[in-house]
């Protein structure tokens, strides 16, 4: 009870609601699309490429802005519209989702809720980089536990409006229960830290990288200008080069991997995810029966968030976990892609949860380990970058493996092979670890 006492009693506990907040959408979306993915097919005329594509876009906007949202994050004026627009805009995404009329529209709208996500992703994890310190890897695992309950209650929701209401409606009351952001977005507190107190220095030089010039209209005044001009761009590409030669892509070689880990990472993320209850129902099991699938895939989920957040705090290297984790999801893929039964699928969907969840968690504790504390925002956003990327192409090739195919399953057939990528990125990282400091 102490314990729990201790984090309830947190300065990181509002952070950790909110990370949970956004968590129980970000997949709960996807899995309520699947569950109306034949009726939004029907009425609007799209295929399984176009909706892989929404999806893919879903998750990949929920990062490709996060390093504008990590640079807005360091001044603190804006910092508090950043939480609220966050927290606004995955509701009124799927809202709009519930009226559209065109694949085109469903790809736009799930890109807005997408960028919701994103922005609360970004403000939350970087807060609690700060707040929570040597604690990180124990809050930010519980808070994303999220994912578990978001993955099977959201579907039930939307199994259960569905006779009554359709897809549309099941949306829209869908988006109303997403508008609970807003006031557990409105209960956080935006601490600030002195490492971006030269951000919001009027006299820094991050905020103005040249001296008044001379007002003057006179010849010599333009000159003057002029010089200054070519001196501001001089400043600025000086800048920038010693920004990069002082980052951790230029002097940690390694570092790099760490992104291309994520990016093959998040291809199986989306793939996997996106397609599952579709590939269950293909397969012949009921809704019902999905259902159930799912609650044990979710319970996977869960149970790996939370418990990777407490091995790798005390006990095991985060690397090795990661990689004991990929070894597991390749295995579990194998068997089901070419075994088709109902209890087998039960296993090998709560073991590939455990794996793509766990890793999600760990892959982040990765990134902050291996980047330098005062870099971890730039370093965050970057990799978030490279993941939207891999995300957005998850979820483009797995919809349109599907349509070649004709068969919801293809696309899990190809995920083993992205996984044996995957291995090699976390093998490299794994012989390579980080220079300990002098």
């Amino acid at each position: 009870m102490g314990g729990i006492h201790k984090i309830v009693s947190s300065p990181s506990f509002p952070v950790v609601v909110c990370i949970f907040m956004w968590a129980f959408s970000h997949v709960g979306i996807i899995k309520v699309i699947a569950i109306y993915l034949d009726d939004i097919n029907i009425e609007l005329g799209s295929s399984p490429t176009d909706i892989g594509v929404a999806l893919g876009l879903l998750n990949a906007s929920c990062f490709f802005l996060c390093p504008i949202t990590a640079a807005l994050f360091r001044h603190n004026s804006i910092r508090r519209m950043l939480l609220i627009s966050g927290a606004c805009f995955p509701a009124i995404g799927v809202a709009l989702t519930s009226i559209a009329t065109s694949s085109t529209q469903v790809a736009i709208y799930m890109s807005i809720t997408g960028l919701g996500i994103g922005t609360l992703m970004v403000v939350t994890n970087v807060t609690l980089h700060w707040v929570a310190k040597e604690n990180y890897n124990l809050y930010l695992s519980i808070g994303l536990i999220g994912y578990g309950p978001g993955m099977v209650l959201l579907p039930l929701l939307a199994e259960y409006l569905r006779g009554p209401y359709g897809w549309r409606g099941g949306l829209l009351i869908t988006s109303a229960l997403l508008a609970n952001f807003i006031p557990c977005a409105v209960g956080m507190t935006l601490e600030t830290h002195e490492h971006y107190a030269k951000w919001n220095d009027p006299k820094s030089d991050y905020r103005s990288l040249s001296s008044d010039s001379d007002g003057s209209d006179s010849e010599e005044g333009h000159k003057h200008r002029e010089i200054e001009g070519k001196s501001y761009l001089l400043r600025l590409y000086q800048t920038m080069i010693n920004s990069y030669r002082q980052s951790d892509f230029f002097n940690d070689k390694i570092f790099n991997a760490v992104l291309g880990l994520d990016f093959a990472f998040y291809m199986v993320y989306c793939c996997w995810h996106s397609f599952l209850i579709p590939h269950a129902l293909q397969e012949g099991i009921s809704t019902k029966n999905t259902i159930i699938l799912t609650l044990v895939a979710a319970i996977g989920n869960s149970v790996s968030r939370g418990g990777v957040g407490v091995l790798t705090n005390n006990w095991f290297n985060p690397t090795m976990v990661f990689l004991l984790a990929t070894i597991l999801n390749i295995v579990s893929l194998l068997i089901d892609a070419y075994v088709t039964n109902y209890y087998v699928m039960i296993l090998t969907s709560c073991l590939s949860a455990m794996s793509v969840g766990g890793r999600a968690t760990v892959s982040n504790v990765i990134l902050r380990d291996r980047a330098s504390p005062d870099k971890y925002d730039v370093a965050y956003a970057t990799d978030k970058i490279v993941a939207g990327i891999g995300t957005f192409l998850g979820g483009y090739l797995s919809g349109m493996i599907a349509d070649h195919f004709s068969s919801y399953s293809a696309p899990f057939k190809m995920l083993p092979l992205i996984e044996t990528v995957v291995l090699v990125f976390i093998v490299v990282i794994r012989c390579n670890p980080k220079a300990e400091s002098k």
